[in-house]
This record gives structure tokens, sequence and C-alpha cells, in this order.
């Protein structure tokens, strides 16, 4: 019989991604709208804010990661969870500044507590099912989003909510994500469990340093390519007409491939280096590069959906294999700031990118989406030249 990879503290830090996403997935789909739509500000002081959020977010995945080897990973992790639905009043006003302010601060709390809550579920995880263990994650994590996309389509076209309303809502399911944090129990066995079990030779640890530093530097090139999905949000909803439908619909299924995707390929025996760039950053930088011509060529709605779809089996399966493949590479003292290395590389990546795409969107988006094309290819290269002129 099959030995299972699923315990009660796995069960629990999964669940309480799902309601976080189930939260603030909400918020990232509607809040563009809110902005753009009902504040009428330009898309680019969209960017400048995703940009804030993403950017300086880095400096707080970096401090996370940090306290989380220091202090306590679970303590960390609390914390940052703590302080995220601050987005969920980011609507509760129409001041320009201070929606933005409580945007920002609700992402650099999830930017904090991000790299604890990987390493936290590393150590109470059978490295055998790494893999497994992060697929479990993600899909859970993004089945939350679906779902707060699919109330959020409930509450406009049948209840008829206002956008503000249904933000402010995304705080109930966030505190639940908190107290699930908190029921994971604290033991010695759980601290250790994901030690090495035998000592990594010299020459691996070379290698497995050459490694780890490509996929930071490849992590990098593809948060220049990561662009808020804002941006498809409101290419669909500005096409048509303003439709919030459309656009809430372009998040629901991104989410949903998604999820899919993370927890198929997880459950694969696959190379984590390998499987990253080939099933994660070729798709992105193609899907990109399809909506670009879509819109460039004026394809139809479901064409666009269809390419939407390859960016959510990009990022599926980027976040299964980038904390795989850090687990693997990092040693298990450093992991919490091995994580948030990871999480430092790709802000500082969506910092620039979203800077950069609302510019470019305000202008031609198909110059903003070609331009994540290229970031994306150039990822694919980095890590692939690695990955090869690497093998054990």
């Amino acid at each position: 019989m099959k030995k299972t990879f699923i315990t009660k503290d796995i069960l629990l830090i999964c669940f309480s991604a799902f309601f976080a996403d189930m939260g603030y997935q909400g918020v990232t789909a509607l809040f563009p709208l809110f902005l753009v739509i009902q504040l009428h500000q330009p898309v680019f002081v969209y960017g400048i804010i995703t940009a804030l959020s993403f950017g300086i977010g880095s400096f707080f995945a970096y401090l996370g990661g940090k306290l989380g080897d220091r202090i306590d990973k679970k303590t960390i992790a609390i914390m940052g969870n703590i302080f995220i639905p601050l987005m969920s009043l980011s609507a509760l006003t129409h001041i320009l500044w201070l929606s933005g302010i409580l945007f920002i601060l609700g992402w650099w709390a999830r930017y904090f507590r991000s790299p604890a809550r990987r390493a936290l579920l590393v150590n109470v995880s059978d490295p055998n099912y790494r893999s497994n263990v992060f697929g479990l994650l993600h899909a859970l994590d993004i089945g939350g989003g679906m779902i707060s996309i699919a109330i959020a389509l409930l509450l406009v076209i049948v209840f008829h909510f206002s956008i503000s309303l249904i933000i402010l809502l995304s705080a109930i399911p966030l505190l639940i994500s908190t107290l699930l944090l908190i029921l994971v129990k604290r033991n010695k066995n759980y601290i250790t469990v994901a030690k090495e079990k035998v000592k990594a030779s010299v020459q691996k640890e070379k290698r497995n340093n050459v490694l780890f530093i490509a996929l930071l530097v490849s992590a990098t090139f593809y948060g220049f390519s990561f662009y808020n999905l804002g941006f498809p949000i409101l290419t669909a909803a500005l096409s048509h007409n303003y439709n919030y439908v459309l656009g809430i619909l372009t998040y629901g299924i991104y989410l949903g491939v998604s999820a899919i995707s993370g927890y198929v390929l997880g459950a694969q025996n696959l190379t984590p280096i390998r499987a990253l760039w080939s099933l994660g950053y070729v798709p992105s930088a193609l899907a990109s590069l399809l909506i670009g011509l879509s819109i460039l060529f004026h394809y139809t709605t479901f064409a666009f959906y269809i390419f939407i779809a390859g960016l959510g089996l990009g990022m599926g399966a980027v976040e299964t294999y980038e904390p795989t493949a850090t687990s693997q590479l990092v040693r298990s003292t450093n992991l919490s700031s091995g994580m948030g290395w990871l999480s430092v590389s790709r802000s500082i990546g969506q910092f620039l990118s979203n800077l950069i795409m609302g510019l470019l969107f305000s202008f031609s988006q198909f110059y903003s989406y070609f331009y994540a094309f290229a970031a994306a290819l150039m990822a694919t290269l980095i890590l692939m030249i690695a990955d090869l002129t690497h093998k054990e």
C-alpha cells in the first residue's frame, strides 16, 4: 500500500493557504476594477501600487525568511498572516492614497509570512514527497482563490453587491487562515524532520550552490515577466465595454488551471529544475506572447481565455517546483532564508515588471505583453543552460 504524504500539520498549513487565498485573491481581482473604473484612475497608477507592493515586499520577504530561521517559523508565519486583512479595508475609502496604502500593507504582510510558511511546510513533510506537498499547497492555495472569484461573480451578478463590500467581506476567510496556522503543533520532531539524512559531498554542495544562484537569477527574470493578473483582467473588461464579469472570469480561469496543473504536476516524478523551466517558464512566455497577439490581431474572446489558461499552467508549475527545488538545494538550517531569497528574487522582478507593464499598457497593450514574453524567455534560457551544464 502506498504511503500517504498527508499529515494533520500539512493539512492545517495547506488549508490555511486555502482560506488566505479565498480572502486576498478576491481583493486582487477586484481592486484594479475598483481603482480604474470606480475611482477613475489611469492604469499606470495601478502599476505603481502593485510595483510598490512587490518591490518593497521583497524586503519583507527577506526579513521574514531570516526571522523564520532565527526565531521560529510558525510565529513569523502567524505574525504576517494577521495583517493581510488590511487589504480587505482598501475599498472602504475613496481616497486614493489611503486605499493604496492599505492594499500595499496587506501585500507586505503576505510577503513577510510566505518564506516562513513554506519552510514550515518543508519541516513537517517527508522529503520523498516534497513536490506532492507543494503541489497540494498550490492546489488548495489557488482553489481558495477560485472559490473567492466564484463568490465575487455570484455577489455581483445575482445579489448586486458593490465591489467595496465584497472586498471587505474577504477579511472573514483571512481570519480563519490565521486560526489554522495557530493550530499547527510545535514539537521537536517537526523542527528536525527535514534535516538531511546524509551530509552532502563537497562536489554536490558546489553544484547545489550554482544551481540555486541560477534559480534566483531566473526567478528574478521570471518576476520581470510576471505582471499582476490585474492587467489581463483590465484587458478583458476594457475591451468589452467595462464588463466586470468578463474581467473577473479571466482571473477565475487562470486560477483554476493553475490549481489543477500544480496538483497534477506535483504528483509526477519530475526533476524540479527541469520541470521548472520546461513546464513553468516556457508556457508562461508563450502565453504572454499569444495574449499580446490576440489583442493585436483581434482574436476571439475564447482564444484569449485559452492563452490565459496557458499562463495558469505555467504558474502552477512555477509555484510547485520553485520551492521544491529550493528545499533540495538549500541546507535545512538556512531553509527559511532560502525561501526568503526566492521571494526576494521574484518580487524584485515584479517591482519593475508592474511599473513597465503599467507604462507600456497605457500606450500599447501588445507591447506590454511582448515585454513579458521576452523576460520569461530570458528566465528560461538562464535556468536551462545551468541545468544542462550542471547535471549530477
